[in-house]
């Protein structure tokens, strides 16, 4: 009511002093305008390209039965992990899904959330009943997709198993522009082997 009220003097001249207060309030207000325009995400190049759900379906199909299994490590079994992997590592509680069809176990299947560059990624690793690695899959990556490793690269990691040798230049091949994309996702098939030798080979 107040606002209709004060409508009708908007429409007479206004003196100097007016004119500024005027001025001023509508300065005031376009401002309030622009603070409450949304931001757009730093993030807003992030692509998540599956979900936990889908790719653990994607490797071991939608027949397997998935199975959370929650772990405690001791400080000592991650100091352990931490110097199999060659890689950092310092989480005391984790999950990770164990597939099995019927009697028969198909594989376990772990994610990392890791820095990249600036940002993160999340990778899902499956490593096999005997212990190597089933399938590595980028579920979200949150760098420009340049930095992207192919799916030709990470289809060379399938049936590696935990040795020096695993390593970007050595018998891991190197990405040209994507190179600490490239170390990121070895560091995790890593550290994923030497957890899953650990809770697997010796009791946790």
């Amino acid at each position: 009511m107040e606002l209709r009220a004060r409508l009708p003097i908007l429409t007479r001249p206004a003196r100097p002093a007016r004119r500024a207060r005027l001025a001023h309030s509508a300065l005031i207000a376009f401002l309030a305008f622009i603070a409450a325009l949304p931001i757009a995400a730093p993030d807003a190049q992030a692509k998540l390209y599956r979900t936990r759900e889908q790719a653990l379906e994607h490797v071991f199909g939608t027949e397997a039965q998935l199975r959370p299994r929650t772990v405690y490590l001791t400080p000592a079994q991650v100091d352990s992990v931490r110097e199999l992997a060659r890689a950092p590592f310092d989480t005391p509680r984790l999950t990770y899904w164990e597939a099995s069809a019927g009697d028969s176990l198909l594989g376990r299947a772990y994610l990392d959330t890791h820095l990249v560059r600036s940002m993160f990624e999340t990778v899902l690793v499956a490593v096999a009943p005997a212990g190597e690695v089933r399938a590595v899959d980028i579920l979200a990556f949150h760098e420009p997709e340049d930095y992207l490793p192919p799916g030709r690269w990470l289809e060379k990691l399938l049936g590696r198993t935990l040795s020096e040798r695993l390593a970007p230049g050595d018998d891991v091949d190197a990405i040209s522009g994507a190179t600490l994309s490239v170390r990121a996702v070895t560091g995790t098939v890593r550290r994923v082997l030497a957890l899953d030798r650990l809770l697997h080979e010796e009791a946790p």
